[in-house]
Parts: C-alpha cells; sequence; structure tokens
C-alpha cells in the first residue's frame, strides 16, 4: 500500500506528534508522560496507557515499516520493564489486559504473554465466572473482562475465553439499546455505557470467531459482534455518527479502542462476505471509523486533535492529554486498516 495515501499521511502525523511530544528517552530506555509538558500532572507514569502506545505503534510498523520505530519499540519494552521492576503486571486485571494484548500484537512467543494470560485465567471468580476489575475489588466490568476474553482466546485458556464473552453477553448487554453496561457491583449493574466497552466486545466476539470449532459457534460469535456493530450506529446516529466523547484522562483512549475493533468488524465481514447482511455491517462499521478519523482530522490544530471531534483542538485542558492523541492516532491507524483491506 503506498505510505503517502491519504490515510497513511494523517497517521503518520498523529504519530510524529505524539512522540516528539510524550515520548521521553533516557539512554536506551523510553516511556511516555501522561500530558502535554508543563500541564498538571506531565509526568506521571500510565501503566495501560504504554499498553496502547505500545499496540498502535505495531499497527504503524505494520502499516509504515521503519527501522528507527522498531528501536524505539525497544526502548519502551526497556522502560516497562524498569518501571514495573520486571514484573509487566499491576494490581488492576483490565489493564494487564490491555498489555497481554499490546504484546500478543507482535505475533511471537513470549514468556511474559504465557505469564499474563495466565495471571488473567487464574484471577477469573469461580463464584460470579469473571473477573474482578482489580485484585479484591468487587466490581466485575466489561473493560476487564472484555479485553482479558480476547487475550484469553488468542492462548492456552481459550475455554475460559468464552466463558467470559458469555458472562458479558447475558449480564451486561443492555436489552433496550444492545449495548454493553459498564459493570455489575454486589448484584448491583453499573448502567454506564462507554465506547471502548463496546469495542472489546466487539473484538471478543470477532476472536472467537476466529477459529471455531464449528460453523454453528462461529455463526453465533458473527451475530452478536453484527449486533454490537448495529447498536453503536443507533447510538451515534444522532449525533451524525460521532462516537460519544468521554474528555480527557483515562477517557481520552476509549474513542480510539472502539474505532480499532470496529475497524476489525468491518475487515472482517468483508473478508467472510456470506450474504448481503455481512457487507451492510462491514459498511456500517467501516462508515463510523472514517466519520470519526475525518472529524479529529478536520478539528486538529497546533498539533493537537481534540478530545471531542464536534470542536476544534485547543491548546488547554483535556486536549493535552497524551491519552486524548493516542486515542486519535488509533483511530487514524483503524482508517488506514480499512484502506488497506479496500486496495488489497
Amino acid at each position: 500500500m503506498d505510505a503517502t495515501s491519504p490515510a497513511q499521511t494523517r497517521a503518520m502525523a498523529a504519530e510524529s506528534a505524539v512522540v516528539r511530544r510524550y515520548v521521553h528517552r533516557y539512554g536506551p530506555l523510553a516511556w511516555v508522560h501522561a500530558a502535554t509538558p508543563g500541564a498538571p500532572g506531565a509526568r506521571t507514569w500510565h501503566y495501560w496507557w504504554h499498553a496502547h502506545l505500545l499496540h498502535v505503534l505495531r499497527d504503524a510498523e505494520e502499516h509504515r515499516p521503519d527501522p528507527r520505530r522498531a528501536r524505539l519499540l525497544r526502548a519502551l519494552h526497556r522502560g516497562i520493564t524498569v518501571r514495573t521492576l520486571g514484573r509487566w503486571t499491576t494490581p488492576f486485571h483490565d489493564d494487564v489486559a490491555w498489555m497481554t494484548l499490546a504484546l500478543q500484537r507482535y505475533d511471537v512467543h513470549d514468556r511474559r504473554i504465557d505469564r499474563l494470560t495466565r495471571r488473567l485465567h487464574d484471577a477469573i471468580d469461580p463464584a460470579v465466572g469473571a473477573l474482578p476489575w482489580a485484585i479484591d475489588s468487587s466490581l466485575y466490568n466489561a473493560p476487564a473482562n472484555g479485553p482479558a476474553a480476547i487475550a484469553l482466546a488468542w492462548s492456552a485458556h481459550r475455554g475460559a475465553a468464552v466463558d467470559l464473552d458469555a458472562w458479558v453477553a447475558v449480564t451486561l448487554d443492555d436489552p433496550a439499546t444492545g449495548l454493553v453496561r459498564d459493570g455489575v457491583e454486589h448484584g448491583v449493574v453499573r448502567s454506564e455505557l462507554w465506547t471502548y466497552n463496546q469495542g472489546v466486545a466487539i473484538g471478543s466476539a470477532l476472536a472467537l470467531a476466529e477459529g471455531a470449532p464449528d460453523a454453528d459457534a462461529r455463526d453465533a460469535h458473527e451475530a452478536r459482534a453484527a449486533a454490537i456493530v448495529r447498536a453503536v450506529a443507533r447510538w451515534c446516529a444522532a449525533d451524525d455518527g460521532l462516537f460519544p466523547a468521554a474528555g480527557g484522562g483515562d477517557g481520552g483512549l476509549f474513542a480510539g479502542i472502539l474505532a480499532r475493533y470496529l475497524a476489525e468488524a468491518a475487515v472482517w465481514f468483508r473478508a467472510h462476505a456470506a450474504d448481503d447482511d455481512h457487507l451492510e455491517v462491514a459498511a456500517t462499521a467501516a462508515g463510523l471509523v472514517r466519520r470519526n478519523a475525518d472529524a479529529l482530522s478536520e478539528g486538529r490544530a497546533d498539533g493537537l486533535f481534540p478530545a471531542d471531534p464536534r470542536r476544534p483542538a485547543r491548546a488547554t485542558g483535556d486536549d493535552l492529554d497524551l491519552s486524548v492523541q493516542l486515542g486519535a492516532w488509533i483511530t487514524l491507524e483503524a482508517a488506514v486498516d480499512l484502506e488497506r483491506a479496500v486496495t488489497s
């Protein structure tokens, strides 16, 4: 694919801005700070933001191979090793799942992946049938169980992934909207709707459809992914297809995660176009990604993307957060995936 295509050009600009503004090198080590230098909390180190930085850098390396990026990835790996004292873990199971997915993105055998997937598997509460959000937490939520299901689907614990995906569907799917609610705590469902929860539900369904033991199982997983894509489209229809914004901080990553898995859905349903319904789902998912990528690009100003695609970027507040810029970059790399799928 042409590295100077419109989608590639936008993604390259986002990558360059993130690396220049947020990545700090310390000899052979590197890590990122949470916000633009000088902003409040700029020097905070976030484990799960690093997971998404690794993941999107690997996306970029697949889209635009460059030895300089490969060196940066190695430096970031060393930085994470130092900052986590070699453990590569945190008490938060959602964060561990994100890091596992980032490492799995390399498509290589790594003892860290085995250790992290085993940790996720062993943390499942048999009395609930799901992962708690963190060690000793009473919250069982989509942000932990969705990415964990994807990670476990690509591990020796695929059966657990099937169970986690089913738990989310039974416990958290909202029958009124078809969207995935946030979680359940002490038997009470937390009804908040976040973009990334929809994304990981699509991702886990597709991960399970890939390599399903039979056609019926594959069809069931495909049907779940398709239903959530359509639910997201209905959710966003009143706002011309734009994803709900979640501000800065952790929320800055939410929409980008949805874009990543919508792009996966678009590619999957186009490649497995058994009927017109599959093509309709592919077109719907692709349209959502492109609409949001376009809006983010149109709102860019002074090298920053907006936390909310409905307005231009500004050099204050949430737009200074790494998470916001990283989320936009993830969305733009997702648009590259769509462009590659059309031209391949």
